[in-house]
């Protein structure tokens, strides 16, 4: 990993182009973010479950709601896990069924907490043009991407798809699987420029998701980053995107220790 990515964590925040998104809890008391994952994606969920278990440590309670591993490689295994976030598995994996889930989970996540919860919801991207009614899941979107050419056309489909089905939706991107801050800067002003001229939409970058060993090894040993290696760069940049996205949702993360 380029040193510059390690030493410069203050600077993962970049330049904030969209508007802020309207706050105020979805139905069923929770904050729904939707990330669209392609067909036998595993690195996206088993992100999202660590994003979720941070948001959980800074006091937001949090659940992961994916498809069923016939859509989707879903990992980790279904249940509540560390810190109380529940993972659920949804079948099959249509846009009405993962909204019902993602609300069933939070009405759920609700109930054990007075802080509205979030939920992270995997959408097939196949999903995002054929299913009616995307609207009402497709209010928060987080687009998870990659500086690489063919991931890169695979959010731009999903992008697409997501201003025809929801025009009101709240759109964000955090860059992830990167080895130098240059690259991940790059990789979301592309992307957002492209937005701008062909969409008329603007995303607010939520940062970047450092691609380093522990969050290898947090996936492997099933032990999420925040509470195996709270230290390291990975653990800090995963804090400042779970940070961002709750104070945009209208919530206040608690303040960050030192690490």
């Amino acid at each position: 990993m380029a040193p510059e990515v390690a030493d410069l964590a203050s600077e993962l925040r970049f330049a904030r182009r969209g508007p802020e998104p309207e706050s105020g809890p979805d139905a069923g008391g929770a904050r729904l973010v939707c990330v669209p994952i392609a067909a036998r994606d595993v690195a996206r969920p088993a992100l999202l479950w660590n994003l979720a278990v941070e948001m959980a440590r800074q006091g937001t309670p949090a659940a992961l709601v994916v498809p069923a591993p016939g859509g989707c490689a879903a990992w980790p295994a279904p249940g509540r896990g560390p810190l109380g976030v529940e993972v659920v598995e949804a079948e099959p994996a249509t846009l009405p069924v993962l909204a019902e889930a993602a609300r069933a989970a939070g009405a759920r996540a609700a109930a054990r907490s007075t802080t509205p919860p979030f939920v992270l919801i995997g959408v097939p991207v196949a999903s995002l043009r054929k299913d009616a009614d995307a609207a009402s899941l497709l209010e928060r979107v987080l687009l998870l991407t990659r500086p690489d050419e063919r991931e890169l056309l695979e959010t731009w489909a999903a992008l697409d798809a997501i201003a025809e089905q929801a025009p009101g939706a709240a759109l964000g991107a955090c860059v992830f699987g990167v080895r130098s801050l240059a690259d991940a800067r790059r990789t979301f002003e592309s992307l957002a420029a492209l937005a701008e001229l062909e969409l008329e939409r603007t995303l607010t970058s939520y940062g970047v998701l450092i691609d380093d060993v522990h969050l290898s090894r947090s996936i492997v040993s099933q032990r999420p980053i925040a509470l195996a290696q709270p230290g390291t760069p990975a653990a800090r940049a995963l804090a400042d995107v779970a940070a961002m996205l709750i104070a945009d949702a209208g919530g206040e993360a608690l303040k960050q220790p030192e690490r």
